[in-house]
């Protein structure tokens, strides 16, 4: 077993990430109605994040950014007609610009990630780095 440094920024990262999964249990009853929803999965090699657009007309609309320590989803939801406001007697869907920063668990390459919006869902595929690809955690046997 190698011996690794001690990086005072992983215990920090720690907390970010203990952080960022009590926000998800509290964060939906104040969730705002331009949040876009997201779900994110791992697979062996990437990670893998798919947004709900409804009403994004075209990817020129979208902007997603990718870090080591996060993704970024903005964008704008525009009407297809023209409307004034005050002639609206009831309005419930959203128009506007969005956003969405969502922290990534791994270590991932952002220059590799590849998006492709379809039928209102935008899919962002994040390929790890290769120390993410390696397992974390060994069984030790007991003599």
């Amino acid at each position: 077993m190698a011996l690794r440094r001690w990086d005072p920024f992983n215990e920090m990262n720690a907390i970010r990430d203990q952080l960022n999964r009590m926000w998800d249990v509290i964060r939906p009853a104040w969730r705002e109605n331009n949040t876009p929803r997201v779900d994110m999965h791992e697979t062996e090699n990437e990670i893998v994040a798919v947004a709900e657009l409804p009403g994004v007309q075209s990817k020129d609309e979208i902007e997603v950014n990718v870090s080591k320590e996060a993704l970024s989803i903005k964008g704008e939801i525009k009407r297809s007609y023209e409307a004034n406001e005050d002639n609206f007697l009831h309005s419930e869907r959203f128009y506007g610009t969005f956003s969405r920063t969502l922290p990534l668990p791994v270590d991932v390459k952002p220059e590799e990630a590849k998006a492709e919006y379809k039928d209102g869902l935008l899919t962002i595929r994040i390929p790890k780095s290769e120390q993410a690809r390696q397992k974390h955690s060994y069984r030790v046997p007991i003599q």
